[in-house]
């Protein structure tokens, strides 16, 4: 009898013990979800510890700046970061390439190229702070340097026709225009596989028929750097961030070095105030746009503006 009372004794300790390692189990588990949770809501936008990890993760690229050539030629430090924890913090991205469409952007715009030493630093100082650009080509470059037109779509950036030889259209007649467009479409094409996506008449002077005959959509601009006046980068950087806002297309020319040189310090200066840099067609996407045909653009707001 007393046998028997030993072997249900051992037995209840046996579930006790039992019981025991599953209330710890549950208890472990309960705890690693709450803090998994915990985690969770604390990486989320603008907490302390996301800031923490993304500095830590991300050091490299928060830090990386660009240098540019004073006016002697010496070295004068980083022209600006590429504020990747700037727009952490200010717009939530969780990564340098991630578009906030609720920032302020401009497009920068260059017309006349594709010029090799120009263009491609142009392109680098583009990529080194993840932004883009359209570039407006004439034909007679295109044809010279279709490796460049290959260039520029590899980096994400955006071509558009700016007409073979530079024509004013208007005071051709409809043949003759429509070639001037035409052999730029031909020469990207054979280069790239692609066909022009805008269009950017020289002087930018077009009249209702051209509009009504061209197949894509016409981009002016809002802001003239004047780039081709002054010939001097910081003059270009000046004017620039003088008078830009939000939705801004800003006018360049990618066959100048002193612009190249210019871009190596606007980029980063305007991601310094916040600013996406991102191509025509990409803002007015992020905006809530679309660009027509028949319609000529100077300026991309908001679809609320």
């Amino acid at each position: 009898m007393n046998i028997q009372k030993n072997r249900y004794q051992l037995k209840g300790t046996k579930n006790l013990h039992r019981g025991d390692s599953d209330f710890w189990l549950y208890l472990i588990f309960v705890i690693a979800a709450s803090t998994f949770c915990i985690l969770l809501a604390q990486l989320s936008h603008g907490s302390r510890l996301r800031v923490w990890y993304y500095k830590l993760t991300h050091n490299e690229v928060i830090g990386k700046g660009m240098e540019h050539m004073d006016q002697a030629g010496r070295t004068a430090g980083p022209a600006g970061n590429l504020l990747t924890y700037y727009r952490f913090q200010e717009f939530g991205a969780s990564n340098p390439e991630e578009v906030d469409v609720n920032a302020p952007m401009v497009a920068l715009t260059f017309d006349d190229g594709p010029n090799p030493e120009c263009t491609s630093r142009i392109l680098k100082a583009l990529s080194d702070n993840y932004s883009r650009a359209t570039f407006f080509v004439v034909g007679t470059n295109a044809e010279k340097y279709p490796d460049m037109l290959k260039e520029v779509l590899g980096t994400g950036c955006e071509l558009g026709n700016h007409t073979f030889n530079h024509k004013k259209l208007t005071e051709l007649d409809d043949a003759e225009a429509d070639e001037q467009i035409d052999k730029v479409d031909r020469a990207v094409e054979a280069a790239t596989g692609e066909s022009t996506t805008v269009i950017r008449p020289p002087y930018g002077a077009y009249d209702e028929d051209l509009l009504n005959r061209l197949e894509v959509p016409v981009v002016l601009w809002d802001l003239d750097t004047e780039d081709w006046d002054s010939r001097n980068a910081q003059a270009v950087v000046d004017n620039v961030l003088s008078k830009v806002k939000d939705g801004d297309i800003i006018l360049m020319h990618d066959i100048y070095e002193s612009t190249a040189e210019a871009v190596e310090i606007l980029v980063p200066k305007l991601k310094e105030q916040g600013y996406m840099v991102v191509t025509v067609s990409e803002m007015a996407r992020y905006k809530g746009k679309e660009l027509e045909n028949h319609k000529a653009y100077g300026k991309i707001g908001n679809t609320a503006q």
